[in-house]
């Protein structure tokens, strides 16, 4: 597929005229008040720790006063205990960075693209880039460490109908709470959102060893079932054994899907996390579970490959392809986290839209929105 492109003067842009066959839908896409400001879900200063402990393999820091960088690991620590964290006094600052001190210096660490000026993503924002690149919507998750945005989506989606698809959330250590479960019901009653998004790391942050699968989740998967939407699961628990805790996670999956076979579901940041997906690629049980129904994978391998337009990427997309079909697959890019490190935003759609040869015109259109279309009822 070659793209209709014009140039306006001060850049290339796609066409408006190209014919579109379907919406292109960005399945993992983020708007946020400015980091550290919200109160709603979870207590601010277990935010911020929960900030430090979601950056614990984060390596790339430079130092504040003349920006000669380190990739000293200020932030890991050898246990799943949060409260062994380094103390380095890590806070949220501007233009997208957290600062920490280290035995008197102050380091920065890019978490987010520069040009997050107060350290928030407004929706007017987002949806210019999403303009730009020719994406019609975006999906947005929503981890705690943002907050619990449910109102803030919501206003989102009043103000910019038919741009935003909201996901609420749950604090997972708590799923079994009458108002937490309240809460969630809210979110999508009255805020207008359209799904949940579920993390297993607030288990193991909490030092909570508890399956999916425990009767203490019971009535959220009924609440789930009763108001029709479907779940993006987070299934990478960032502890020191990733590979066992994750392979972990993907059989508890397996065993929920199996009570729970007709709740749709989606497995974000691209199946299998960044961090071990160069040493295991994506095991055969990690591909069984998109064989059932209402299973489905967000791909996201800008995050797990440089070089545009990510060959290796490429190779693992056709094979979920030739393994599973195209109609089980949702394109995501992680906005504006993504464009921090991976890729521009036009490129993190582009290496679909313009490359994948071997995907036809109309797996192309699956991907890139017609999926998600589907799964949340759009026409």
């Amino acid at each position: 597929m070659t793209a209709s492109m014009t140039f306006t003067g001060g850049g290339w842009v796609i066409d408006n005229e190209t014919e579109k066959r379907s919406p292109i839908i960005d399945a993992h896409y983020h708007i946020f008040p400015r980091l550290g400001s919200q109160h709603e879900g979870i207590d601010p200063e277990l935010r911020l720790r929960f900030w430090q402990y979601h950056a614990r393999e984060w390596n790339n820091f430079w130092r504040k006063t003349d920006g000669s960088h380190t990739s000293e690991p200020f932030l890991a620590f050898d246990s799943d205990d949060i409260d062994d964290m380094p103390d380095v006094d890590f806070r949220l600052t501007d233009y997208g960075q957290a600062e920490i001190t280290v035995e008197g210096v102050d380091y920065v660490l890019q978490l987010f693209p520069p040009n997050l000026v107060n350290n928030e993503a407004p929706p007017e924002r987002m949806v210019a880039e999403m303009n730009l690149a020719g994406v019609d919507m975006g999906v947005l998750q929503c981890d705690h460490v943002y907050g619990d945005l449910s109102a803030f989506f919501g206003e989102a989606m009043a103000i910019h109908p038919d741009r935003f698809i909201g996901l609420g959330q749950i604090w997972e250590p708590e799923a079994d709470d009458e108002g937490r479960l309240s809460n969630l019901e809210s979110s999508i009653v009255e805020h207008g959102n359209k799904g949940l998004y579920f993390s297993v790391e607030p288990l193991s942050v909490l030092k909570m060893d508890a399956s999916i699968n425990d009767p203490r989740f019971d009535g959220l998967w009924s609440l789930v079932e009763c108001l029709g939407i479907p779940i993006f699961w987070y299934i990478d628990d960032r502890t020191v054994d990733r590979i066992g805790m994750f392979q972990r996670r993907v059989a508890e999956l397996e065993a929920w899907v199996k009570k729970h076979p007709d709740v749709a579901s989606v497995i974000t940041h691209g199946l299998v996390p960044a961090a071990i997906i160069h040493e295991i690629g994506i095991p055969d049980d990690v591909v069984r579970l998109l064989e059932h129904p209402f299973m489905h994978a967000e791909i996201l391998f800008p995050a797990k490959w440089p070089d545009y337009p990510f060959s290796e990427g490429q190779r693992q997309l056709r094979h979920l392809r030739d393994r599973v079909g195209a109609v089980k697959l949702l394109w995501g890019s992680d906005s504006p986290f993504g464009t921090s490190t991976w890729s521009t935003y036009r490129q993190a759609l582009d290496f679909i839209r313009l490359h994948c040869d071997f995907l036809s015109q109309e797996e192309k259109d699956l991907i890139l929105g017609g999926n998600a279309a589907r799964l949340f009822n759009i026409e």
